[in-house]
């Protein structure tokens, strides 16, 4: 093992990002031992640093430049989400010549150039495997998937969405189930990203944008809102042997690519028909590699840490 440490700062101290800073006071001899050398989480930038958290007591500042201005942090994780300020911290954290890895789906879904070209620049990793599924190693396999042509992607990207169609099964009300999600804490206060789509609509964007080497951005993804869904179309589908989910799919044309998100009905007996909760699953058809599958806990803040440590170990595997 390399002496040579390296040092993390992270901005954002929620649900992800306490996760986050647990793991690295809990598992610092697993973490240190898959990198190669000594990793530390050296502070976190929050909005209001008395707060009492459950985050491993990590030094906290109000202003998130102090992370970006520390010569001891080598890896920025961004877990602010949004892209205000999300976009001009990620950016100054490279012309700072720091790594940067975030879970921030809709910043690198919309934002995918500016990021990338940003990296680029500084000589620095841009890493977002937490961004699309989270536990589950999605964006590591599309990106070993170059030399594939893609002719299908599909899967369930979002677990609010599934937790409430499976919900609807036991014979739920779409506001009954959604209220049963919000309790269960699977979705947020303001539920928009979730159930009109904006959610999953930017993990397609990402997984596209991978797979075709460029950016496919998120407003070419047509949408459908799970708000229309009803009793009797879930009753219905049952009658059939289907199930309905809220699906994404892309299909990469000779032309064009057309990808869409939004409630369909799906064998019951399918990967898809048989999830529930936040479980993701993704699959991709190509002509090199007939059928790939992705399976795994798409949510949740100890699911979401382990991606993103998984790319900092990464990073500190490759630096010098």
């Amino acid at each position: 093992m390399s002496s040579r440490g390296l040092g993390v700062g992270l901005l954002g101290l929620g649900t992800v990002g306490s996760a986050v800073a647990r793991a690295f006071a809990d598992r610092s001899r697993r973490i240190d031992a898959a990198a190669g050398r000594p990793v530390r989480l050296v502070a976190a930038a929050v909005r209001d640093p008395q707060k009492e958290r459950d985050a491993g007591d990590v030094p906290v500042t109000a202003d998130p430049h102090a992370i970006l201005d520390d010569p001891e942090i080598a890896i920025v994780i961004e877990v602010i989400g949004g892209t205000d300020p999300a976009r001009d911290l990620e950016l100054g954290a490279f012309e700072s010549r720091k790594h940067v890895v975030t879970a921030n789906k809709e910043l690198v879904a919309k934002e995918w150039k500016a990021l990338h070209e940003g990296a680029r620049l500084a000589k620095r990793e841009l890493r977002f495997e937490a961004a699309v599924a989270a536990a589950v190693p999605v964006i590591a396999g599309m990106r070993g998937l170059g030399a594939v042509r893609p002719r299908v992607l599909r899967g369930l990207l979002n677990g609010t969405t599934t937790y409430i169609c499976s919900r609807m099964e036991t014979g739920k009300s779409f506001d009954e189930a959604l209220a049963e999600a919000m309790a269960a804490g699977y979705a947020e206060a303001d539920p928009t990203n979730d159930v009109d789509g904006h959610d999953a609509a930017y993990k397609l964007s990402i997984l596209v944008s991978l797979l075709e080497g460029r950016h496919f951005h998120p407003y070419n993804v047509r949408r459908m809102s799970l708000r229309g869904i009803a009793a009797s179309d879930v009753s219905g589908a049952a009658a059939r042997g289907a199930r309905v989910r809220y699906l994404a799919v892309a299909d990469f044309g000779e032309k064009a690519t057309k990808a869409r998100v939004g409630p369909e009905e799906l064998p019951a007996d399918s990967l898809e028909g048989q999830a529930t909760g936040p479980t993701n699953v993704i699959t991709l058809e190509s002509d090199l590699v007939p059928r790939l599958v992705w399976s795994g806990p798409g949510a949740g803040g100890d699911a979401t840490a382990s991606a993103i440590l998984g790319d900092v170990i990464q990073i500190a595997q490759r630096s010098a």
